[in-house]
């Protein structure tokens, strides 16, 4: 195939998740199952081109930028404060995940090897954040069910990845030792992770060095902000290091840094770059999965019935959705009977621990790694068992997203599960905080003014801080009376904004300015409707910065 035909089909993939995505928002279930069902049906068109994948370049393509993005959202006070119960999942967990699927599989699947039967286990270990955190942010959660969720899809990523590839190195050199294994884990699972640090660090000052040396290009942070996760991966990778451990390092290292780092229009270029990039790679990777299915069935039908993949993808997700059931309530409780934990932690609710086990749906990470099993082993003879473990791997994905993907928020709204008041009361002090500090510097100013004009612009704005700051302080009723009239005054001030815009539109199609004077005054414009749309009482979640 052309480079140049390569290049068409990829125009195309992007038209068809574009399609896809507008299409998912009035299905009732995840965006990913619609990814899915339109990659199957796509690949039964006649005519639609067949795509071939690469195993790792699959594998090196998709996983850093994803493992990047869920480190770097991850808030490193909630992980540090929630580390022991999120390390259970992600430790604990993958570990009893990977042998109760693995078993399973080797008994049911006649010549299926226990490494590879392992490997399977690993790969679907790994629970999928975007998948989690589309309910759990719409329904607004409490906040440590939240961060307990997001940091083991973050860890989980790591250590199941990592026992995959000890279980996929078993299956090439035919042996596997405990020890030995165990060792290796520690050492290069460590090293990885303080490589990405390092490597994180390093770009970090670099940037800092190019925004000192010249005003700040967001193009270029966001350039080097892309590039992050690959260096850390690939460098890992040539020292024989944990690769996976290195970018969910840098991750997290970069979400702590690069907030208080980076200025106002850098930030917002990478956050949109970054949105655009995480769109593109997870509805690929979906709609990816769905495109290899034809060849996968046909690659076990020879050896296996529908009946019998039927029977095969039922268990193995049904081992992988009960076995987390089974895990969940003494992996949560169990600990509390040392001393030491109960006196720093207060037991979750049963509800609680309940969505958390019903939270384990399969995503982009299991598919990259099912996927990245090499086709031959280094003899040349096909890989045993690769295509029934994918095909089951794909299983185990659409069927966590169907059940409890499209159950999950029921189920929560059954159980009467809401968000606690500390995202609601740290978000106000806050916000009070920066409305104080920001009427005591203009107070400083107005001692300092000089001229009429300078004393009217600083009433004007300060009188709208003291407006702001009584809004916040406001208790009960009258507190709701105030964020009433801010959304009322929102609405009034987004009606008049695309007022005039539409009178600067009409300038310019008439040809009464040139686009000179309309591009810039549309772009004030957009901004000031960006900052009240998105600092709503509802506004949505800042988006990725990297």
């Amino acid at each position: 195939m052309s480079g140049l035909a390569e290049f068409e089909h990829a125009l195309l993939l992007l038209l068809l998740i574009a399609g896809l995505s507008v299409v998912g928002r009035w299905l009732p279930w995840p965006q990913m199952i619609t990814y899915i069902a339109g990659g199957v049906g796509a690949a039964f068109l006649p005519g639609f081109p067949r795509v071939q994948l690469d195993p790792g370049f699959f594998f090196v393509c998709f996983l850093p930028p994803l493992l990047f993005a869920d480190g770097w959202l991850m808030p490193i006070r909630e992980f540090l404060r929630a580390k022991r119960p999120i390390l259970t999942l992600a430790i604990g967990l993958v570990a009893f995940t990977t042998l109760a699927v693995g078993y399973v599989a080797h008994f049911l699947v006649p010549g299926l090897s226990v490494a590879m039967a392992m490997a399977l286990g690993a790969v679907v270990s790994p629970t999928d954040a975007v998948a989690v955190s589309a309910i759990t942010e719409r329904l607004k959660v409490p906040n440590r069910l939240s961060t307990v969720l997001s940091g083991e899809s973050l860890m989980n990523d790591a250590t199941g990845l990592v026992a995959f590839k000890f279980a996929i190195a078993a299956c090439v050199v035919g042996g596997f030792s405990l020890r030995a294994a165990l060792l290796d884990f520690v050492v290069l699972s460590s090293g990885g992770f303080l490589l990405g640090l390092a490597v994180s660090y390093a770009i970090g000052k670099l940037r800092d060095l190019i925004r000192h040396l010249q005003s700040s290009d967001p193009t270029v942070e966001a350039t080097l902000s892309l590039m992050t996760p690959y260096a850390a991966y690939l460098l890992a990778d040539r020292l024989g290091l944990s690769a996976v451990l290195s970018v969910v390092a840098a991750g997290l290292y970069a979400g702590w840094r690069d907030p208080v780092r980076m200025d106002v229009e850098a930030r917002q270029t990478a956050y949109r770059v970054w949105e655009t990039v995480l769109f593109w790679l997870n509805g690929l990777a979906f709609l990816l999965l769905g495109l290899q299915f034809p060849s996968v069935l046909a690659a076990v039908s020879h050896q296996f019935s529908g009946l019998q993949l039927l029977g095969l993808t039922a268990a193995v997700a049904g081992t992988a959705m009960v076995g987390r059931l089974l895990w969940m309530f003494p992996g949560t409780y169990v600990p509390f009977l040392l001393p030491s934990v109960r006196r720093r932690e207060v037991p979750a609710s049963p509800r609680a621990v309940l969505v958390c086990g019903w939270a384990g749906m399969r995503g982009a990470v299991t598919l990259a790694a099912a996927l990245s099993i090499p086709l031959y082993l280094p003899g040349g003879a096909p890989f045993p068992g690769r295509d029934i473990v994918i095909f089951l791997s794909f299983g185990v994905i659409a069927t966590t997203l169907l059940v409890q993907g499209t159950t999950l928020e029921a189920l929560i709204r059954a159980l009467g599960l809401r968000e606690d008041e500390t995202r609601a009361g740290e978000e106000r002090l806050a916000r009070m905080s920066a409305v104080e500090a920001g009427l005591e510097e203009l107070r400083a100013l107005e001692a300092a003014a000089t001229t009429d004009d300078q004393m009217s612009a600083l009433g004007h704005v300060i009188a709208e801080y003291e407006l702001r700051l009584a809004e916040l302080a406001s208790e009960g009723e009258t507190r709701a009376s105030a964020r009433e009239r801010q959304a009322a005054g929102r609405r009034y001030h987004l009606a008049a904004l695309r007022a005039e815009r539409d009178a600067i539109n009409r300038l310019w199609h008439s040809g009464a300015i040139i686009d000179e004077v309309h591009h810039p005054l549309l772009s004030l414009l957009d901004h000031e409707e960006t900052v009240l749309v998105g600092t709503g009482p509802e506004a949505p979640a800042e988006p990725l910065s990297g």
